[in-house]
């Protein structure tokens, strides 16, 4: 069972494998977190404004995210306008994103959509929110929630779709002048997201500072060689890791950009920190992070009716600690398994063109053998 990923050139950076690792890690916690807190009666010592704080702290794993795709998404673009390379095809820009992502994505939502279609009256009522998840358009409109964690990757396709604009900044050859206009670009956002007081937060213009962050990012590695390390980005590290995730809310709006841009410098310039970003297990857990990103959700919720009797209503943290190892081990075995039969296949760029050809070849009539005998 191979579990790396198959990337379409073959240049695979395992540093950026294990960010999408603390990103994915982040979410599942948080995500079991709720669980617990919400299907217990809520009878912890714990505020529901505290609840409500840990939530959103640990719901930062979804910008971090939003930055390593901003980074991804950049490479084409950055090597055809600031490193001369080959002209990036917007047409099959946009193919392989759509034979790369959307038959998980359809997949996992025609699953959701099922089981809640057992457990519902009215099946029917599911028909317009499952088009308006497929269509990417749920987030305008208050309909039932199919997938709620799928409201991120509505916002990573509408950057998708404009990716190729914003590719343009890497033709500005003034290195000063391009970062300096994707730094005003991050702050605009930063501060659009601000003064909205959370209405942007499920839109492009609010999110738009965490892609950019990656942009700036490739812009800063690809100026860097391959070997530079200092381990000052070492002290820089952890810092900034606990930072990101203790950082009250008050003080996050602008500040949290420049965080994630240090944290994942050090994972490719502190020595230790790139050593440790680059350990297999990592790398291929946090490479698997779409397939636990788009189940899991629907594995907590069926797997706690049966683990939710080891929840003990004096202990939070105890409860926590056992509901993460039960269903975080369900969350492993069924998620790797989906990314295996389901997104791993959908890796390979050509997986469409091999998948009709070996339907025509099946379909067509076998050809009947010479019944002549050579003597």
């Amino acid at each position: 069972m191979k579990l790396s990923r198959i990337t379409t050139q073959g240049n695979w950076i395992p540093e950026i494998d294990s960010l999408r690792f603390v990103a994915i890690v982040s979410t599942l916690l948080t995500h079991i977190f709720g669980k617990v807190y919400l299907e217990s009666g809520k009878t912890f010592a714990l505020s529901l404004a505290g609840f409500n704080d840990l939530m959103y702290r640990g719901g930062r794993g979804v910008p971090l995210f939003f930055a390593i795709s901003g980074f991804i998404l950049a490479q084409p673009f950055l090597r055809q306008h600031l490193l001369h390379g080959h002209a990036v095809s917007v047409r099959a820009f946009f193919r392989r994103r759509l034979t790369r992502l959307e038959p998980p994505y359809i997949l996992s939502l025609l699953i959701y959509a099922f089981v809640l279609a057992i457990r519902r009256p009215h099946p029917a009522s599911l028909a317009l929110p499952l088009l308006a998840h497929v269509l990417y358009l749920h987030n305008f409109f208050h309909l039932l929630q199919i997938n709620f964690v799928t409201w991120s990757l509505e916002v990573e396709v509408q950057f998708y779709l404009l990716a190729p604009v914003f590719g343009y900044l890497y033709a500005v050859s003034s290195s000063i002048a391009r970062r300096s206009l994707l730094a005003s670009l991050i702050l605009a956002s930063a501060g659009f997201q601000f003064i909205s007081h959370g209405v942007a937060s499920r839109n492009l213009p609010g999110q738009l500072q965490f892609f950019l962050i990656g942009f700036l990012l490739a812009d800063l590695r690809a100026t860097s060689t391959e070997s530079t390390t200092n381990r000052a980005w070492d002290l820089v590290s952890p810092m900034a890791w606990i930072t990101i995730f203790v950082l009250p809310v008050r003080y996050i709006s602008f500040s949290f950009p420049l965080l994630i841009l240090l944290a994942y410098l050090a994972a490719f310039s502190g020595p230790v920190s790139r050593r440790i970003f680059r350990t297999q297990w990592i790398a291929l857990g946090g490479g698997m992070c779409y397939s636990f990103y788009l189940m899991h959700m629907l594995i907590i919720s069926a797997v706690f009716k049966l683990t939710r009797r080891f929840v003990l209503p004096s202990s939070l943290p105890f409860s926590f600690l056992v509901q993460t190892i039960l269903l975080g081990a369900c969350i492993v075995i069924v998620c790797t398994a989906y990314f295996v039969l389901v997104e791993r296949p959908c890796m390979d760029p050509n997986w469409p063109r091999k998948l009709a050809a070996t339907f025509f070849n099946r379909s067509r009539p076998a050809k009947k053998k010479s019944s002549e005998v050579v003597v």
